[in-house]
């Protein structure tokens, strides 16, 4: 009695393929939806999240105060009188941007800061400025043996030390000096490097 059993079920698995096999590919076919909704839905998550933080930290770089430059809020304009030297008042305007006295030359504005008078200022930079010109003469054998009594270059360095000084304690303040002469811009500047002072030959 089994023999004649084989072929019902075969016809009974032949009819019910079909279905099995729509039941199959529907089951299927909500699993690879229910797949790709989650992970759109993950997708769109992640989106919202980046967007979030990128909100966030451009908010925040916006509302962070900019840091002050402290001569700008603590120096002022003042007139200052060295005794006339054409050559050196005309450099020191061409650089900085200051009046002098074209006149009699006996004053040039410069920027009082912390004690120290500076030859010029550019707020935007937030970068003091020294103008030294004229003085390769005591290096192009102009003026003979001025090695055995000038003593300007010393003295140079002197007062760089003590402007770096100030300039390093408050920061973001920068400090250039500018040099008219390659000589001098030749001697000056190797020594300022080690200082860690910028230098800018401008003839």
């Amino acid at each position: 009695m089994a023999a004649p059993l084989i072929p019902l079920v075969t016809a009974a698995a032949a009819e019910a393929g079909p279905v099995l096999s729509a039941i199959g590919s529907a089951l299927l076919g909500g699993v690879a939806v229910a797949g790709i909704g989650s992970l759109r839905g993950d997708v769109s998550k992640m989106d919202e999240q980046a967007k979030a933080k990128t909100e966030s930290r451009t908010m925040s770089d916006s509302t962070a105060p900019c840091k002050k430059c402290p001569p700008e809020q603590t120096g002022k304009l003042v007139r200052s009188r060295h005794g006339a030297n054409w050559p050196a008042y005309r450099y020191q305007a061409r650089v900085t941007g200051f009046a002098f006295d074209t006149e009699s030359c006996q004053w040039s504005d410069e920027w009082e800061w912390l004690g120290i008078d500076f030859d010029g200022f550019k707020p935007q930079e937030c970068l003091l400025q020294e103008a030294k010109g004229n003085y390769d003469q005591f290096l192009d054998g102009s003026i003979p043996k001025s090695e055995q009594f000038f003593k300007g270059f010393r003295h140079m360095r002197d007062q760089a030390i003590k402007r770096a000084m100030r300039v390093k304690a408050n920061p973001p303040t920068r400090l250039r000096y500018y040099f008219q002469g390659p000589l001098t811009y030749r001697r000056m500047s190797v020594w300022f490097k080690t200082m860690s002072i910028e230098s800018e030959y401008f003839p």
